[in-house]
C-alpha cells in the first residue's frame, strides 16, 4: 500500500489540527490557496518547525562532572529587545560567551540551541555553534551529546551549512552575513559558492531561514503555482502538472526523498548535486553514499529511519513499500496515532493466523510497556528504546520484526562502534556495481575514509589508493577521483601515515579539481611551510585571503612566516587581523601578546596576555612577567598600533 501524494490525499477534518487556523508562513502561502486543509495539517508536524529564531528564554545551569559551567542569563539590547547569552566558565577560570540566536529542531524530542560567540566588546561573531546545552522534553536542560562525551568542548561545536540540508531548503550562501568566496562568479559556473569558515552564517541566520515546507517533499513548485493561475506561456501543455507526484515515483525513489534527512549514518560524502529537495534523481544512494554498519545490531540512530528500515521483512520482501506505506507524511506521528499504524499494518497483515502472540502474552511482558492500541502491532513489532546518540530519549527503532528487544537505556556515544566495519547503505540499486572489482573498492575506499573520521587507520592509506590501480567504477558510480573532498581525505591519510610529500600531492589533486577548497589549501599551505617552502605557503595564505578575507587561518600562516623571518611587525600585524576575525583562539592572544613585548609596546602586550587569561588561564606562556592583568583596549587593525 502506497501513501498517497499532494492532490490524492483525502484531506484531513479542519478538527483534526485543531480549532484555530495556525498561521500560515510565507514558504506556504502560495500552496494553502488550494491545499489548505493539508498545509493546516502539516503545519502541525515538527517538519514545520526545524528551526527558527529563539522563541523563549531558557534560564538554569548545567556541568558535565568537572568540566565547564554553563548558565544562562539575558542582557537588554541597545533597541530593547531582551537577548539570551549562555555564559561558559572553565574549571580554570576560563570565561566565554555566546549570544544565543535561534534553535535547531521542532522541540518534540529536544531542543538544540544555537549560538553566536562574542566578542571581548560584547558583539557577536557571526560564526554559529551548537551550544553545549539543549532542552530535552520532559527531562529539562541537558548537556549536549558532544558536551557530554567530550566535556569542555565548549562553543566550538560549528553549526554549518551542511548541518541546515535536512532543516531548511534555501540556500544559507545566500545569508547576508555568510563568508562565501569572494571570488565565487555565478555567471562562470552553476555550482555554488563555498562558505568559509563554515560556520560563519551570520548572526541573523535563524531570521533569515524559513523552515521545512511542501518544497521539501515537493520540490520547487513555483511552475505549478503559475499553471494553476494560469500565468504561464499559452504554448505550454495544458496538461503539464509543474511538478511530480511522489506517487508517480517507484518505491526506492520515494525512500530517496525521505532518505535525504532520515538517513544519517556514520558519515556521507556528496560526490554530486542532489539538488535543494523534493524528489532526488534515480542514483541518489551513489550520489551521496552514505556510511552504516557493515552488521546491525540492536542499537540505533536517533536519524536512521531509511537504514533501520531497511533491516525489516516488510521491506525487503515487498518491492512497493515505502516511508508513506505508513506515515501520512503531512501528519504528526502524534496527530496520525498508534492506531492509524495498527491499521497498516492489518492491510497487509488481514491474516488472524499472522499474529502468533498466545492469547495470554501480553504486550506489557513483550514491550515493557502498556499497550497503546487494542490491535497491539506496532507495540509488539517496533521497539521503543533510547537511541545511542541521544540520552534521555526514547522512540522508535524502524527494524520491524517478529520480536523485538526489551527497550534498554545504551551508552551514549557517537558512532555505533568505532571498531566495526563500514558498507556504503543501499537498497538493492547499487548492487551489481558493488559487486564488479573497481565497485568494491569504491566501497572499500569510501568506507575508509569514514572510518579515518572516528581515528588512524593503518590499512587506510593503502585502500584509498587502490583505486587509481583499476578502471573507473560502473555507472551508477561516480568516480571517487573526481571529488575534491575525497583527494583531501587522501592527502589527510597521507600525512596521518608520515607522507608530507604525498599529502601535497593529494592536496594538489584536490585543488586542481576545486580551486576554492579551503581545507585543501590550508593544510597543503602548512604542509609547504614544513618542508620549507615558504613562498609555496604564502601563495596558499594569499589566495585564501583573496578568497575568504573573513578567515583569521591564513594571518596565522602569515605570521608563521613572518616569525621565522624574523619580522616581529608584520608578525603582529598578521596577528591583530587573526584576532578581530576570531577573538577566542587564547594561543594567537599569548603569541601576539610576546610579538608586542619583543616590538617594545607594553600595554598592547598586557592587553593581549589579559585577553588570553580571561580565555584560557592555565595556558602555557601566561606565567609571564609581561602578564600584567590590567585592563587595557584590545589591539587596533592599525599594524602601527596607533
Amino acid at each position: 500500500m502506497l501513501g498517497a501524494a499532494c492532490g490524492e490525499a483525502a484531506a484531513p477534518a479542519p478538527g483534526a489540527v485543531g480549532d484555530g487556523a495556525r498561521p500560515v508562513p510565507a514558504s506556504m502561502a502560495a500552496c494553502n490557496e488550494c491545499h489548505a486543509p493539508v498545509v493546516q495539517a502539516f503545519l502541525g508536524h515538527g517538519m514545520s518547525a526545524s528551526l527558527g529564531p529563539l522563541d523563549h528564554q531558557p534560564a538554569g545551569a548545567v556541568r558535565v562532572g568537572p568540566g565547564p559551567l554553563y548558565t544562562f542569563g539575558q542582557r537588554t539590547a541597545p533597541d530593547g529587545r531582551v537577548e539570551s547569552i549562555l555564559s561558559a566558565r572553565a574549571p580554570d577560570g576560563g570565561e566565554r560567551r555566546s549570544l544565543v540566536v535561534g534553535r535547531y529542531g521542532a522541540g518534540v524530542f529536544d531542543t538544540s540551541y544555537i549560538g553566536t560567540e562574542l566578542d571581548p566588546d560584547g558583539r557577536p561573531t557571526g560564526r554559529l555553534s551548537f551550544l553545549p546545552v539543549e532542552h530535552v522534553e520532559g527531562h529539562g536542560l541537558a548537556p549536549s551529546p558532544f558536551e557530554y562525551l567530550t566535556p569542555g568542548f565548549s562553543f566550538d561545536q560549528s553549526f554549518t551549512s551542511e548541518c541546515l540540508q535536512c532543516h531548511t531548503t534555501d540556500d544559507p550562501t545566500r545569508l547576508p552575513g555568510a563568508a562565501v568566496d569572494a571570488t565565487h562568479d555565478a555567471a562562470r559556473t552553476a555550482s555554488r559558492p563555498r562558505i568559509w569558515p563554515e560556520n560563519h552564517l551570520g548572526a541573523d541566520a535563524l531570521t533569515q531561514l524559513t523552515p521545512l515546507s511542501c518544497s521539501a517533499c515537493h520540490g520547487d513548485g513555483a511552475q505549478h503555482v503559475a499553471l494553476q493561475r494560469g500565468s504561464l506561456d499559452a504554448g505550454r501543455p495544458a496538461a503539464a502538472l509543474g511538478l511530480q507526484r511522489l506517487s508517480e515515483l517507484d518505491a526506492p525513489r520515494q525512500r530517496d526523498v525521505c532518505a535525504r534527512c532520515h538517513l544519517q549514518g556514520e558519515g556521507a560524502l556528496t560526490l554530486a548535486d542532489i539538488g535543494p529537495g523534493g524528489p532526488q534523481p534515480p542514483d541518489f544512494p551513489a550520489r551521496r553514499p552514505v556510511l552504516v554498519p557493515a552488521t546491525a545490531d540492536d542499537d540505533f540512530r536517533f536519524v536512521g529511519q531509511v537504514q533501520r528500515l531497511a533491516l525489516s521483512r516488510c521491506l525487503t520482501e515487498s518491492a512497493a513499500l515505502t516511508c508513506t506505506s505508513c506515515h501520512d507524511p503531512h501528519l504528526a506521528v502524534a496527530a496520525q496515532g498508534t492506531a492509524s499504524f495498527d491499521a497498516r499494518c492489518l492491510s497487509c497483515h488481514a491474516d488472524p493466523a499472522d499474529c502468533v502472540r498466545p492469547s495470554d502474552l501480553t504486550v506489557q511482558a513483550v514491550t515493557g510497556a502498556a499497550a497503546r492500541t487494542y490491535d497491539g502491532c506496532v507495540d509488539c513489532h517496533v521497539r521503543r528504546s533510547q537511541p545511542f546518540d541521544l540520552d534521555h530519549v526514547r522512540t522508535a527503532d524502524h527494524w520491524v520484526r517478529r520480536v523485538i528487544p526489551l527497550p534498554e537505556s545504551v551508552p551514549l556515544r557517537a558512532w555505533d562502534d568505532a571498531e566495526a566495519a563500514l558498507r556504503v547503505f543501499h537498497d538493492g540499486r547499487l548492487k551489481d556495481a558493488l559487486d564488479t572489482e573497481a565497485g568494491r573498492a569504491w566501497e572499500a575506499a569510501l568506507s575508509t575514509a569514514g572510518r579515518l573520521r572516528m581515528g588512524p587507520d593503518d590499512a587506510g592509506l593503502a585502500v584509498l589508493n587502490a583505486i587509481d590501480a583499476l578502471p573507473a567504477p560502473p555507472a551508477p558510480l561516480p568516480p571517487l577521483t573526481g571529488s575534491a573532498d575525497f583527494e583531501h581525505m587522501r592527502g589527510i591519510a597521507h600525512a596521518m601515515d608520515g607522507d608530507e610529500a604525498g599529502a601535497r600531492t593529494a592536496y594538489g589533486r584536490a585543488l586542481a579539481l576545486d580551486p576554492s577548497h579551503p581545507l585543501a589549501r590550508l593544510n597543503r599551505a602548512g604542509s609547504r611551510l614544513q618542508a620549507g617552502d615558504v613562498e609555496g605557503a604564502l601563495f596558499d595564505a594569499e589566495e585564501l585571503l583573496r578568497r575568504y578575507p573573513r578567515a583569521e587561518k591564513p594571518w596565522n600562516l602569515r605570521a608563521r612566516v613572518a616569525a621565522l623571518a624574523g619580522d616581529h611587525q608584520a608578525a603582529a600585524s598578521a596577528l591583530i587581523q587573526s584576532v578581530l576575525a576570531w577573538p577566542s583562539d587564547a594561543g594567537v592572544w599569548r603569541d601576539l601578546a610576546k610579538l608586542m613585548e619583543a616590538l617594545g609596546r607594553p600595554n598592547e602586550a598586557a592587553a593581549a596576555y589579559e585577553r588570553a587569561a580571561v580565555l584560557a588561564p592555565s595556558l602555557p606562556g601566561l606565567d609571564h612577567p609581561g602578564v600584567h592583568r590590567q585592563q587595557s583596549a584590545p589591539p587596533t587593525n592599525d599594524p602601527a598600533g596607533r
